[in-house]
């Protein structure tokens, strides 16, 4: 083999090495192109069924039953429950008002676990006339409350107790 030969397969090689790096570069943006597009559409439908969520009419639409309006409404009070006034209700007024939620919301289950925990920890009561051991029961309902407040937001793509009240004030 003679230089001439060496060289032209060492050029050869450089420009395809260029190439396939100019290749992977091209590649790479039209990925990230792709990806940054696929990113925009998913942020415009979650905005647009965010919108339509908090635009939605307080008129009755043509698919929906008493019963499914029923159940929206009851998503809804879930989702307007605020844990803070949630905690306070139950640690000042004892069972009731969590049992005022509870109706409001259809959703006994927080309501039960706190009495339980109250009527278990009343024997100490009398201890700490129920400054302190009052807290755990209190504590145990409103967990309870936010957990399933949190999921209706979640479900309803809101984020805060005041835009469930926005939604329910319009729709209803």
């Amino acid at each position: 083999m003679t230089n001439e030969t060496m060289t032209d397969k060492t050029q050869t090689i450089e420009a395809l090495k260029a190439e396939v790096e100019t290749l992977k570069a091209a590649r790479t943006e039209e990925l990230l192109a792709q990806a940054e597009e696929r990113k925009q559409n998913e942020e415009l439908q979650r905005l647009t069924a965010q919108k339509e969520a908090l635009e939605g009419g307080g008129l009755p639409k043509a698919g929906d039953t008493p019963q499914s309006l029923n159940r929206k409404m009851t998503d809804i009070e879930n989702a307007r429950v605020r844990t803070w006034a949630y905690f306070a209700g139950a640690y000042l007024t004892g069972p009731i008002m969590p049992l005022i939620v509870a109706n409001r919301t259809k959703n006994y289950g927080p309501f039960w676990a706190g009495l339980a925990l109250g009527v278990a920890s009343l024997p100490f009561a009398f201890v700490d006339l129920a400054i302190f051991s009052s807290i755990p029961a209190a504590a145990l309902g409103t967990a309870l409350q936010a957990q399933k407040s949190n999921k209706k937001r979640e479900e309803l793509g809101i984020v805060s107790p005041e835009e469930a009240d926005l939604l329910r004030f319009r729709q209803f």
